[in-house]
């Protein structure tokens, strides 16, 4: 039976409340890390508490956010999920209804991917629930004026400030702007790797999300089957 969680929107994360506990649902994480076992989907997990070294109290530090367990594509694989950004709710379950479908995710390298024009282009991206800023190859905005910047932070590379790019974006017909990043020195080598690996564009969070109204057009799917 399909379950409803309520979320909160942190600074563009999805943060669900266990108890006293606060859950970050990251979709660009490979692994979960938590200090204590934790129930998700109807099942109880006990992951490893770090995860290269990095554990959930310096990602609350960095983040600004109380972050107790994070929740990445190790268990997210093994249930369907649709994220109702707007009304700040999830549904778990195999018996999750599906809304009107815009497109479907497929894995790869356990990272979910969508198609998508960006820029006028066909192209992929990689879906991250973990970030809200979404990062670009640089190639697609070649010539484009820098319209902002924003600061940010990674995992293993800390605080820094991208330059933001306005780029008219299009998924299951759907045409609008959103704002990207791009990144440079090895941060941005080790995310154009990642881009190239997965043969992707992008690296898009859930700024995407505030794009869709669940009720009138949504994206389902089994998220990484």
């Amino acid at each position: 039976m399909a379950a409803t969680l309520s979320f909160t929107p942190e600074k563009g994360h999805i943060i669900l409340p266990f108890g006293d506990q606060m859950a970050l649902l990251d979709t660009g994480s490979p692994s979960s890390i938590s200090s204590h076992p934790f129930n998700f989907g109807g099942k109880r997990h006990t992951t490893p508490n770090q995860l290269m070294g990095f554990t959930t109290r310096q990602l609350s530090e960095l983040a600004g956010i109380k972050i107790d367990i994070l929740i990445g594509c190790d268990i997210l694989s093994r249930h369907k999920i649709r994220i109702r950004w707007q009304e700040h709710s999830i549904d778990i379950g195999d018996d999750t209804p599906d809304g009107s479908i815009v497109d479907k995710m497929v894995s790869m390298m356990g990272c979910p991917i969508f198609p998508l024009r960006m820029a006028g282009e066909s192209t992929k991206a990689l879906f991250d629930t973990g970030a809200h800023l979404s990062y670009i190859a640089p190639a697609l905005i070649t010539g484009m004026a820098q319209t902002g910047q924003k600061a940010d932070f990674h995992p293993f590379n800390g605080h820094f400030t991208s330059p933001t790019f306005t780029v008219e974006t299009a998924l299951g017909g759907k045409a609008f702007t959103m704002e990207y990043g791009i990144l440079s020195g090895e941060l941005g080598a080790a995310v154009d790797l990642t881009l190239n690996m997965t043969n992707t564009s992008a690296v898009i969070g859930t700024q995407l999300l505030e794009h869709f109204d669940w009720k009138e057009r949504w994206i389902s799917w089994h998220l990484l089957s």
